[in-house]
């Protein structure tokens, strides 16, 4: 990748990193001084690697394009009728009227990877500068992180392995801080350079495997389901190797977070995820990993709450759409996504499965609840689980664990191998709406079509193109 992007990137992990950097930045007039000053601390690695997580909880990343906003548009999952509608060309793979989104998502992942890769660089030469388990949780995190990252730019700007894994070229994988110009890889080039770093990420982070889920002494080890822990290296592993089509690996990966779950991640019960204030939306105990967006709101209202056309949010969908989804017409009415993440409008559902408003302020006993953007998910541990099982029986029980705390019926473990394949899919439309997760599930199969469109799929529709300035800088004719 030609880094015109990565000449502002120096400080980039400062600009979004909170006071204490702002400070600094007015007394050092000159970016080497200052990347110097940042990185001669332990704090000064933390408030790095913090700062990256809040650049990917923007807009342009997770915080909207990757999650809630366009990549669900190309899974079809809001309502696009009119070329007014938000998502309405993501939603018909127009690639050209949608080069903005197409851009900063580029952009921003490349910059946060860019920080890491800067972090990367300077750790090892300071570990003697980091107290207990700080180097190994810091570095793993950032390995972790550029492993997520090249991941996701991978399954929107590569082929699927499915398709084609080591021929065409998809993305650069980006492994030092500077201005070279790296190679396109090929899509198993990449996914083996992803897993690479998460073997490394989980052996230095074994060292401390504890979800804490309030404030601690030290800021750097409080609400670690907003870090890239121990557990969620091993769900990215499983979802890597999922799409790399190796089962035995994804579900060795799956089944380790499974076998920990009760203790790390125990299902929300339903009256958290019904109550009528401080309510569970996003399930916090069951993520493995999520962003904090402290800006959520703003997003939220944008599109699912207080910006209303014809008294209906921008991003809903219609009545009908909710009822085949959750599948009301057949005793599927007590599934309780269905009951307690939706609200209904003058012309259809929108969710509120980011919504904050009934979150007690300034009171900390409810801080988990806020700005939670999932990324990983303990559900998807069992839907892989159930997909990579020896058995269909097998993958049935795995499915009908979810289905269970949902409030939904069981199935019978004599269901056939593509019914069970039939009801994973309908598990990952009803769990993760808003999540981003569905169009890379139809991508790794190589649907004829994404349910709800007409569009018949292909190359030029799977795959996004690279950015002007990306093939302008970087010579990639």
């Amino acid at each position: 990748m030609k880094s015109k992007y990565l000449t502002s990137l120096l400080l980039a992990t400062c600009l979004v990193a909170g006071t204490g950097c702002k400070k600094w930045l007015d007394v050092q007039p000159k970016s080497e001084i200052r990347e110097r000053e940042l990185f001669t601390s332990e704090s000064g690695f933390k408030d790095a690697l913090i700062g990256t997580y809040q650049l990917l909880a923007t807009k342009p990343a997770y915080g909207e394009n990757l999650t809630m906003g366009f990549v669900d548009g190309l899974a079809q999952r809001y309502a696009s009728t009119s070329t007014s509608q938000t998502f309405y060309f993501a939603a018909r793979y127009d690639y050209t009227n949608t080069k903005t989104y197409i851009r900063d998502i580029w952009s921003t992942l490349y910059k946060a990877i860019a920080n890491v890769d800067n972090l990367l660089a300077q750790i090892d030469d300071k570990k003697n500068i980091f107290l207990g388990n700080n180097f190994n949780l810091v570095k793993g995190e950032a390995l972790a992180l550029r492993a997520l990252l090249h991941f996701d730019l991978l399954r929107l700007f590569g082929a699927a392995p499915v398709i084609d894994g080591g021929n065409r070229k998809s993305i650069p994988y980006v492994t030092t801080f500077g201005l070279e110009t790296y190679p396109l890889l090929t899509t198993n080039e990449v996914i083996a350079n992803c897993l690479t770093d998460l073997d490394a990420a989980a052996e230095l982070l074994r060292v401390d495997k504890t979800i804490r889920v309030q404030y601690n002494d030290d800021p750097f080890l409080s609400y670690t389901r907003n870090h890239m822990n121990y557990w969620a290296v091993k769900g990215l592993q499983a979802r890597i190797n999922l799409y790399k089509g190796d089962k035995p690996a994804a579900a060795a990966a799956a089944l380790e977070v499974i076998a920990n779950a009760a203790t790390n991640f125990p299902f929300v019960v339903p009256a958290n995820a019904s109550a009528a204030t401080n309510r569970d939306r996003t399930y916090t105990s069951e993520l493995l990993f999520s962003l904090y967006a402290y800006k959520i709101s703003d997003y939220v209202d944008e599109y699912f709450k207080t910006v209303v056309i014809n008294g209906t949010p921008a991003l809903y969908t219609t009545s009908s759409n909710i009822a085949s989804l959750y599948e009301t017409a057949s005793g599927s009415s007590s599934d309780m996504r269905y009951n307690y993440l939706f609200t209904q409008y003058t012309a259809g559902f929108s969710s509120i499965k980011y919504w904050q408003d009934d979150i007690a302020k300034n009171n900390s006993n409810y801080d988990y609840l806020r700005g939670n953007i999932p990324i990983i998910r303990l559900s998807e541990m069992y839907y892989i689980a159930a997909e990579c099982a020896a058995t269909t029986a097998e993958g049935v029980a795995y499915l009908n664990t979810i289905r269970d705390k949902r409030g939904l019926f069981q199935f019978t473990t004599n269901i056939s191998a593509a019914t069970l394949e039939t009801e994973i899919l309908k598990e990952y439309k009803k769990e993760m709406y808003a999540e981003g997760q569905l169009f890379y599930y139809f991508k790794r199969k190589n649907t004829t079509r994404v349910d709800g469109s007409s569009i018949i799929m292909t190359d030029a529709t799977w795959i996004l193109p690279l950015p002007d300035d990306e093939k302008e800088f970087a010579n990639r004719f």
